[in-house]
């Protein structure tokens, strides 16, 4: 090889070293301090981390810390989807050190050193729930977090009377999965929770996809974010498409076409233990008379009594009764048995339950849900709270298993196979046949309906027997 030749391949190779050089040095190391970055064309959370942090499995963390952010300062953005994010976003990249925390304690994985068995009590779940946390989900968190939950069913008053007397970290109940009302009437009994949002939004990125207004209220009263929102429950129109090919959209629609369901109507006693007894009639009485004033609070039944407008509504309700199956089903399973003999074709009940009984042959496959758009009765729908009264070592745990929770596999799976709405606001990735079976949640959330006049709702429990049950 001539000279000339081996001089010029040693220069390209020592120009190639010193690029490559140049380009080692401009790489930005992993962040030791946290940075405001600002979202350019082409950018997506896993390369941000992978620059910043040294390692793109992190960028929950960015999400996290970029939510918290943005609870105090709406310049920043809130991602609710870590997998769309626009140029000209405010982002807050955490330091290396918060990253590597979250990595090594909240990542979905199992964590050395952290305590591997906690205990979830549940006081909100019925029975097809609580045989999919059974067999659903507990394996899943043991296969996947490497956590054992041990899972125990309670009644709400008899847990906050237990938790009152525990002694400072000492609670032994790590994790509760609870009803709206559960969260104000722990606090309103002195019980400290843990508040989740926005305070853990770093360490609970999920938690970021939940609705902010469902976090801060429920039922009216301001919880100041210390729940975290699981899934959102709604009584829904359940039709047997094998009888009705149009169902009613609307509750005037269903009491002018009665006729055509003559006897086939299924509505359950007002004396019945299931809360449909006093859910059906109050959703009918509201498409027909306002219950409640300007500013949301109930207008006391005596008042409401004395309009034309009570009147007629009451009459027509009274008269409805009368199209019904009879005798009235005295609970939710025997409508069930009466939907599956051919009996009854339509009524208002729980969505979730009335398809998973489809799917364990106590109702028929031919099943389907719709909506009134007078408004609906909400269910209970599913909060998952953390005391603060527990040993310090299971909180980020506990701060895990509430992540992993609201992930999209769960809350994907929690819609597709129990048929109950999500807590996070994932619907673009529910898949299509979802929607084939239940209304999607933005027909579906304009319906739903919170029992605000508890006169009424007390008079059909104590007066509904006497004054609907057809003699």
């Amino acid at each position: 090889m001539s000279s000339k030749r081996t001089w010029f391949i040693n220069l390209v190779l020592v120009f190639v070293m010193l690029m490559a050089g140049m380009g080692a040095a401009s790489a930005a190391p992993p962040a030791q301090e946290e940075v405001t970055y600002t979202v350019k064309l082409g950018d997506n959370l896993w390369t941000l981390a992978e620059k910043y942090l040294g390692n793109g499995a992190t960028y929950p963390a960015i999400v996290g810390h970029t939510n918290k952010k943005a609870s105090a300062d709406e310049t920043f953005a809130y991602i609710t989807n870590p997998d769309l994010i626009h140029p000209g976003w405010k982002l807050l990249i955490p330091s290396a050190e918060a990253a590597a925390e979250y990595l090594t304690t909240y990542a979905p994985k199992p964590v050395a050193g952290a305590p591997t068995e906690i205990t979830l009590v549940d006081t909100n779940s019925g029975a097809n729930f609580q045989t999919y946390w059974q067999e659903t989900v507990i394996p899943q968190i043991q296969k996947d977090l490497g956590i054992k939950v041990n899972y125990l069913v309670g009644k709400e008053s008899e847990q906050l009377e237990r938790m009152k007397a525990w002694e400072k970290g000492k609670g032994d109940v790590h994790l509760l999965f609870v009803k709206p009302e559960t969260v104000p009437n722990a606090l309103a009994q002195g019980i400290e929770l843990e508040t989740l949002y926005p305070d853990r939004l770093d360490v609970i990125p999920n938690l970021g996809k939940c609705p902010r207004s469902y976090l801060m209220e429920v039922l009216g009263i301001d919880i100041g974010g210390k729940g975290a929102l699981y899934w959102r429950s709604q009584y829904s129109l359940i039709y047997d498409s094998a009888y009705i090919t149009n169902p009613p959209t609307s509750w005037k629609e269903f009491y002018d076409r009665r006729a055509e369901w003559k006897g086939h109507i299924g509505i359950v006693r007002p004396d019945a233990k299931s809360g449909a007894s006093y859910r059906i009639p109050y959703s009918f009485l509201n498409a027909f008379v306002k219950m409640t004033d300007a500013e949301g609070k109930a207008i006391p039944l005596a008042e409401l009594e004395k309009t034309q407008a009570w009147q007629d509504a009451w009459a027509k309700l009274v008269d409805w009764y009368t199209y019904a199956k009879l005798p009235l089903p005295a609970e939710p399973p025997n409508m069930f048995e009466d939907f599956n003999a051919g009996d009854t074709w339509i009524s208002l009940y729980a969505m979730d339950y009335s398809l998973w009984s489809r799917s364990q042959g106590t109702m028929p496959p031919t099943i389907r849900s719709g909506f009134l758009s007078e408004g609906m009765v909400a269910g209970s729908d599913g909060y998952l709270i953390a005391p603060v009264n527990i040993p310090e070592e299971y909180k980020p745990v506990v701060l895990r298993l509430i992540n992993y929770l609201l992930s999209d596999q769960q809350q994907v799976q929690l819609i597709t196979t129990m048929w109950q709405y999500t807590g996070t606001d994932i619907w673009d990735k529910i898949p299509a046949e979802v929607w084939d079976v239940i209304p999607p949640w933005s027909k579906m959330e304009p319906a739903r309906l919170i029992v605000a006049n508890k006169d009424v709702e007390n008079m059909i429990k104590e007066k509904g027997v006497e004054l609907l049950v057809p003699k």
